[in-house]
């Protein structure tokens, strides 16, 4: 065979074993195909292998995409809410809360304030195992999504543990959505990554909404619902704190008997919560009884007389440059100077001593005012704030009245005119260049010549408004002025009423420029925010007062006494305030019955009480007269009254101070007369007489309707003068008008015992036995007669 059939064969051959082996396979294949047929179209996919390396891609995705979305997910800045706490304002003594200012009622605490049993309550009330969980409960996640299938699609809360809760309200927001939730979830992851566990747990405690009028956060909710803070809670108030946590409305046991069911019931729940974490003792658990829950107590933070006092706090703050959102949401703490034991004093004195019969529409104010500082420690501005929002203390302007005549005294003191210094005290006074003329109270007569001590003590208008003409009424506003009266006052005017009140002031300002005469002549602008701090306790704002000396000492002390006659003297206007008990200066004012004023002070206090009637607008135009039935509405009285019951109380535990003895500042001032006196008959002097018929007694107005004959005896003959003469105000309680048993005319004259120098021996011997029987009348309608007078008035030199 040649090599070429050999090639041709071997070609064959290895043909027929290729396809041998070829067939063999097929024939295998072909079997194989026969037991299992091959799949086709989308069954290739569907196999325990394929679901197996779905699961794994999933997992691995989902893995990825955690990672990526955990790496993108920042924490996000604190909410408003989150950083919103309650400012709290506190009285002088930077611990008795006086009330708040919120947008959230929440103050915040550190966890050691937090008693470890509430702590407990809480974990077993809400998260078990929130020590050793990542950030979020997957069983509680799960039982949501449960949820969410029952409910057919809807989310209604649940799942999530301390963390979760903490972030929404810290970081989130409240929306019920899938978006919120999973953000929730992966900040809940990351927080606490970074945070301690007892700082989440702080911060969880500190937001948790409480109910009622906003609480949060278990101190808020502790003096809610026991009156005390949580440091100071019980095992059982802690447990029922945990219990209310979960939805304040259907566990808070106040609020009907389906709720004290239900709480009642979680309580249990809690307890034996306690008792698997081994948080609580088996005995304690035993005997452990749903406490005692106080009510709500609805009222609002301005209602009552003290909402006043934060109305003032407010503005205050507002002046310092703090903005309201601070106010409502920073959590400040506020040392006001108000203190509690003496503004409960003043409106206790207001509603013990005000008038009630016929008396709608009187409103008054009262402000306490510290001599040395300035500070406001009590105020009545009103019943209450809600309903009338007007502070009668503060907002209230009103004519001062005869309250001005003191800082006449100043700048006469200053000028070097004395105490003994004597002025026109008849009615009425009208030199040509006064305008319309001026007169006393009742238009009584006091003399032409009437010392600036008695012109005080008897509120004498003609007097003043003369010296005030004398030294130019622009002295008395600039006195005004640096005592503390506003440049601005409605008619503070250059004329020579200034010296009877034309100006309006409110009560406050009133109470500080009588304490600048309590500080010896050392003013100071009143004010009632002492400190503010932040929640951090640093400093925001602070008042340091810098008294500054306006009066000489020595001019203030003749003023202190002149004033001390106004309460002492026999014919004082302010003769009320001897039942303080102690020394004491004011005086008394009244415009036209629209006003009525008693301002005073010791050595440690000044007050202001003052009367207007009329509501709204109309305050301080409607006349005060007809109250109690009176025709006359004095300062002497009622304002008065309350201001000896206010002092007395405020007072009663502190020493009793003297005031600085009288300086005796200046020389005694007789100026011409500034009418011309009456030229007397030219007659042969009559020889004395043991006792002559002489008019006398006292002149001040009775403070309760009567008129009293005053000393005017004497020097001019007694048959053109009589009764029914009433100083300012003063006068006896019993309204009788009593005339004093004169002695010989020889000794009615003025400065010495013959009489010599004010009209010595032009006494009662002129007409003198005409005088003295229609002096005065008490309200029986009796008159008593006068056989003479002690001293005579009328006579000049």
């Amino acid at each position: 065979m040649t090599d070429a059939g050999r090639r041709a064969n071997a070609a064959r051959g290895g043909s027929r074993r290729r396809y041998a082996a070829h067939g063999k396979n097929a024939q295998s294949g072909a079997a194989g195909k026969a037991g299992k047929p091959r799949k086709r179209g989308w069954r290739k996919f569907v196999s325990f292998k394929a679901f197996f390396l779905y699961f794994l891609g999933f997992t691995c995705l989902g893995v990825i995409g955690i990672g990526v979305v955990y790496a993108w997910t920042d924490i996000p800045e604190p909410n408003d809410f989150a950083l919103s706490e309650t400012t709290i304002v506190y009285y002088s003594d930077g611990e008795t809360e006086l009330g708040r200012f919120n947008a959230e009622n929440r103050e915040s605490v550190d966890l050691s304030q937090i008693p470890e049993h509430v702590r407990n309550a809480v974990l077993a009330a809400e998260d078990r195992r929130f020590y050793s969980n990542p950030g979020f409960d997957p069983a509680g996640i799960a039982r949501a999504g449960l949820n969410f299938v029952r409910s057919g699609g809807e989310i209604d809360g649940g799942g999530s543990g301390i963390t979760q809760q903490y972030v929404k309200n810290y970081y989130l927001t409240q929306d019920q959505s899938w978006d919120r939730k999973i953000n929730e979830l992966f900040v809940s992851i990351k927080i606490d990554q970074q945070l301690d566990k007892d700082d989440i747990l702080a911060s969880y405690l500190n937001t948790i909404w409480y109910g009622r009028d906003g609480l949060y956060g278990v101190q808020t909710a502790a003096k809610s619902y026991f009156g005390k803070p949580v440091s100071e809670t019980t095992l059982e108030e802690g447990i029922a704190l945990a219990t209310i946590l979960r939805s304040p409305h259907r566990y808070d046991p106040t609020l009907g008997p389906e709720n004290t069911e239900r709480f009642e019931a979680r309580f249990r729940f809690v307890l034996d919560g306690m008792l698997a974490m081994g948080t609580v003792a088996p005995e304690e658990a035993r005997e452990a009884e749903p406490p005692e829950v106080q009510p709500r107590q609805d009222q609002n933070r301005l209602g009552g007389p003290n909402g006043y006092l934060l109305q003032q706090v407010e503005k205050e703050m507002r002046a310092a440059g703090i903005d309201e959102a601070e106010i409502r949401t920073g959590g400040l703490r506020v040392i006001t100077t108000f203190d509690k034991d003496a503004q409960e004093a003043a409106v206790r004195a207001v509603e013990e001593e005000r008038p009630t019969e016929s008396a709608e529409g009187v409103r008054i104010g009262l402000a306490a005012v510290r001599p040395e500082d300035g500070g406001v420690i009590a105020m009545y501005g009103g019943p209450d704030a809600v309903e009338q929002s007007f502070n009668d203390a503060i907002d209230g302007k009103q004519q001062a009245g005869s309250a001005f005549k003191p800082f006449t005294l100043i700048a006469a003191l200053e000028e070097g005119i004395s105490l003994e210094s004597r002025y026109w005290g008849n009615s009425p006074f009208d030199p040509p260049e006064l305008g319309p003329p001026v007169n006393n109270q009742n238009d009584a007569d006091y003399g032409e010549a009437v010392d600036l001590v008695e012109s005080m003590e008897r509120s004498i208008n003609t007097a003043f408004v003369d010296l005030t003409m004398q030294l130019g009424p622009s002295r008395v506003v600039d006195a005004l002025i640096r005592a503390g009266v506003p440049e601005n006052a409605e008619d503070l005017e250059n004329d020579a009423r200034v010296t009877l009140g034309i100006g309006k002031v409110s009560t406050v300002e009133m109470a500080e420029i009588y304490a600048t005469l309590a500080a010896g002549g050392r003013q100071t602008d009143w004010y009632t925010v002492r400190r503010v701090t932040d929640r951090g306790g640093n400093v925001v704002h602070s008042v340091e007062p810098e008294p500054k000396a306006v009066f000489d000492a020595a001019v203030v002390a003749d003023t202190t006494y002149a004033l001390t006659q106004v309460v002492d003297g026999e014919n004082g206007t302010g003769h009320v305030a001897r039942e303080l008990g102690r020394p004491s200066a004011g005086k008394t004012g009244t415009h036209q019955d629209l006003t009525a004023w008693y301002a005073g002070y010791t050595p440690q206090l000044a007050t202001a009480v003052s009367f207007i009637r009329g509501e709204g607008e109309a305050g301080g135009t409607e006349s005060l007269r007809g109250i109690d039935g009176e025709s006359s509405f004095p300062g002497g009285r009622y304002p008065a009254r309350i201001w000896t019951a206010f002092m007395s109380a405020v007072l009663e535990d502190e020493e009793v101070l003297e005031f600085p003895e009288r300086a005796d500042v200046g020389e005694p001032v007789n100026p011409e007369p500034t009418e011309e006196p009456t030229p007397e008959p030219t007659r042969e002097p009559e020889p004395p007489r043991e006792e002559d018929d002489v008019s006398g007694g006292d002149e001040s107005g009775a403070d309760e309707g009567g008129n009293q004959g005053g000393n005017q005896g004497g020097n001019q003959g007694g048959n053109d003068r009589g009764g029914d003469h009433s100083g300012d105000d003063g006068g006896t309680d019993d309204g009788t008008d009593q005339g004093d048993d004169g002695g010989t005319g020889d000794e009615s004259g003025g400065d010495d015992e013959n009489g010599d120098v004010w009209g010595g021996n032009q006494n009662g011997n002129q007409n003198g036995n005409d005088r003295g029987n229609d002096r005065g009348g008490d309200e029986d309608g009796t008159d008593q007669g006068d056989d003479g007078t002690d001293e005579g008035d009328a006579g000049w030199d």
